[in-house]
């Protein structure tokens, strides 16, 4: 290898090493978080099992926003499935979610809501400035009349990245 391919290599190495050193500086060891994602139904598939007895399976895609205008959760896109179930006015849904960055890193997690109470854990998985990262928030859904769009205003949120 000619000294010319060596050094553009070594270059390269140290601006992708510093790249990701800035990365996870922004968005650092933990903090905490709060904002809206912007869903809108991808697919559903609704059984009435009976005049009170609702299934939903659901497939939903959006972006988000962080409250500070930055760091984590801050302008990426989500993809998100899961069930719903509605008996008696009582609702439980549980699903996963995988969410990209501007640079391609995911992380993905898991959502549960109980009687409009719901949660959210990233902890199945993250690539890049995302691997060990574990987080919790709260949300809240508001629903845009019959049109399949909703939002997911999200709060009390904390993450940490371990090595």
């Amino acid at each position: 290898m000619n000294l010319g391919k060596i050094v553009f290599t070594v270059i390269t190495g140290l601006t992708l090493l510093a790249l990701a050193q800035r990365a996870n500086a922004e968005l650092g060891e933990h903090g905490s978080y709060s904002g809206q994602i912007g869903f809108v139904t991808v697919s559903s598939d609704v059984m009435n099992l009976s005049e009170d007895h609702i299934f939903i399976v659901g497939k939903y895609s959006g972006t988000s926003t962080n409250s500070s205008g930055s760091g984590f959760l801050h302008n990426v896109a989500w993809m998100c499935s899961g069930t719903t179930e509605i008996l008696k006015e009582e609702s439980r849904g549980i699903g996963y979610c995988t969410v990209t960055d501007q640079d391609g890193d995911k992380i993905s997690g898991k959502w549960t809501c109980t009687d409009g109470s719901c949660d959210q854990y990233f902890n199945t998985g993250g690539t890049g400035k995302y691997q060990g990262l574990r987080s919790h928030n709260k949300f809240d859904l508001v629903f845009i009349g019959m049109t399949g769009h909703f939002v997911s205003v999200v709060r009390d949120g904390e993450y940490a990245i371990s090595e």
